[in-house]
């Protein structure tokens, strides 16, 4: 039976990898084939980028440049693995494990024991998890500073991420078990973050006792303090808490091949513990896996259809109220395309995630030395929060015509003007985007003037100053971000319903960065005169008043700017969106 399962899913990815190539002969396949490649061949292949100083992987951490990258690295997946782990106990997507509708079709009413089903999942989430091993060793192997070499971070990898596969898959069974048992899901949750409080308390109380006293040296840096945190992990309750997390990642962590072996035995022992566990884990899961599967379908479906909404399109209250009679259409776009986000964009939420902020950062500015530096260290995440929110949130936010191309027969039928609808569109990603750039833009101004040694021309005058005309440009700058792929939709559309769908491969990413160089220089040609513009204005204001008054002048001179060519802009697409055809041969 093993090896009809080998040929089933080997039938099936050459199937996959033949219909990848016969799709090259389209060139926006080709052509984004080609950007993959070349992104692959620079960032991983052709022998440049950052190189950590030549050490013995994790300590010492002496330097700045050897720690941030750690902490990014194993901070990002020790989030994600704790995200995986949770989420697969609380609030598991369904009970069941996660089989395809053909799948289900074919393989459940065949005379196949449960644990032989169990196998055949196992093996299937091998390729993807040799894919997943395979790509962070490319990017792993290029930071010397975490030691070892290429085989020793393939397989530490294929060990993190197959113990990783082993535990949701076990906990979905268990879970399956438990409510076939009359377990609901809220006495689930309430028992697992319970559990999860109950021990965060201990671990609080225990280290409060017992953890050495911070010293000014702890506090000088904030490489200083990250070391000072991670030695409280070498002794002590974090020690034996973290105690199975650091056998499964002491091989990928080796020096060399001596001691990946000593430590791989450890790691495999935990692996084959999650394996046993699995296997006498045969509850009757056939029933929720096929719903799982109808939904994951049904989904799919209608992600392709351009009618997927987030949340399964469960009814919730609107946003906001929306005016009886003679309201602007455009707020109606707003109201509309709010309703298809996730239910925490709220004018609620962003207000009291920003109290919390004002109160977080006011508590630890008049507190200990550590206090301060916990938040200098917010403050550097607030601006790149912020950036990151700039840069990668339009790809992210498709509230827009990108997720409402398959509308677009319905929406010329609106008796309003092209620009109208464009910028109805338009409203609920840039007010999205405008909220967590704002909050996280709130973060670096209260944060940042906690340095231990204070930067001379970082006063609070200069930062109150330099947030509010930056939360006046802002919102102005969100909206170029928006309107480029949105322009590109209008344009290409077929090209952007390849980016829009859940598709993967070498040649649907190489689009995606064809799309975002492409965003990249239109957006820097846009800035381009409003920055000249501020330049020139803030000369001109500094020779006859303050700081202010040229800061305030400047900010005038982008705003003035920016706002002209968002106009054109609107016109432009506007003009377009009126000629659009939907039903043209561009769009198959």
């Amino acid at each position: 039976m093993i090896r009809a399962f080998f040929y089933l899913r080997g039938t099936t990815l050459q199937n996959q990898l033949l219909s990848r190539v016969r799709r090259l002969r389209q060139p926006k396949y080709l052509f984004g084939a080609i950007a993959g490649a070349a992104y692959f061949w620079f960032i991983f292949f052709r022998q440049t980028g950052f190189k950590g100083p030549p050490g013995r992987g994790l300590p010492p951490m002496a330097e700045g440049s050897d720690l941030f990258p750690l902490v990014f690295i194993f901070g990002a997946f020790v989030t994600y693995a704790l995200y995986r782990v949770i989420a697969a106990w609380a609030a598991p997507a369904a009970p069941g494990l996660p089989f395809t509708e053909a799948e289900a079709a074919f393989l459940f009413p065949a005379p196949l024991s449960r644990r032989t089903l169990i196998h055949y999942k196992l093996l299937s989430s091998q390729l993807p998890i040799l894919f997943q091993a395979a790509l962070l060793t490319l990017i792993s192997t290029r930071w010397t500073f975490l030691g070892g070499n290429a085989g020793i971070h393939a397989l530490g990898w294929w060990v993190i991420f197959s113990t990783l596969n082993l535990h949701t898959t076990g906990a979905a069974l268990t879970v399956t078990r438990l409510i076939a048992q009359g377990v609901g899901k809220l006495q689930r949750q309430v028992v697992v973050f319970g559990l999860l409080l109950l021990l965060a308390a201990a671990v609080a109380v225990i280290l409060w006792r017992t953890a050495p006293p911070l010293t000014a040296n702890d506090t000088a840096h904030p490489a200083a303090l990250f070391r000072y945190l991670a030695g409280l992990t070498r002794a002590g309750p974090l020690y034996w808490l973290l105690l199975p997390g650091r056998v499964v990642v002491a091989p990928f962590l080796a020096q060399g091949w001596r001691e990946f072996f000593l430590v791989l035995g450890p790691a495999l022992l935990v692996l084959a513990a999650h394996y046993v566990w699995v296997l006498r884990s045969e509850t009757p899961f056939e029933e929720g896996s096929i719903a799982q599967a109808e939904k994951r379908g049904a989904a799919v479906a209608a992600l392709k259809a351009g009618t997927y909404r987030l949340g399964g399109g469960k009814a919730r209250p609107g946003p906001f109220q929306l005016a009886s009679h003679g309201g602007r259409p455009e707020i109606a776009f707003l109201w509309k395309n709010l309703l298809s986000t996730q239910s925490f964009f709220t004018l609620r939420t962003f207000a009291a995630s920003a109290g919390v902020i004002v109160v977080v950062c006011t508590w630890l500015s008049h507190g200990s030395d550590a206090q301060r530096s916990t938040l200098s260290i917010l403050g550097v995440c607030g601006v790149m929060m912020a950036g990151y929110a700039l840069v990668l949130g339009p790809q992210l936010a498709r509230q827009d015509f990108r997720g409402d191309l398959g509308h677009m027969d319905l929406f010329k039928t609106y008796p309003l003007p092209g620009w109208q609808v464009v910028l109805g569109e338009l409203l609920a990603p840039v007010a999205i985007l405008t909220g967590i750039v704002w909050l996280a833009l709130l973060t670096a101004t209260l944060s940042l003037g906690a340095f231990r040694a204070p930067v001379v021309w970082l006063t609070v005058e200069f930062r109150t100053t330099a947030a509010l005309c930056l939360a006046v440009v802002l919102p102005l700058l969100c909206t170029l971000q928006l309107m480029v792929p949105n322009a590109a939709t209008l344009l290409f559309p077929s090209w952007t319903q390849a980016t829009r769908t859940r598709d993967r491969g070498l040649d649907v990413m190489g689009q995606r960065l064809i799309f975002a160089a492409g965003q990249f220089f239109v957006i820097a040609l846009a800035v381009l005169p409003a920055a000249v513009a501020g330049v020139l204005l803030w000369f001109a204001a500094r020779l006859l008043g303050g700081e202010v008054g040229s800061a305030v002048m400047a900010t005038l001179g982008i705003v003035l700017v920016l706002g002209l060519e968002i106009a054109v802009g609107l016109l432009c697409l506007g003009w377009r969106f009126e000629k659009f055809d939907l039903s043209s041969e561009s769009v198959k």
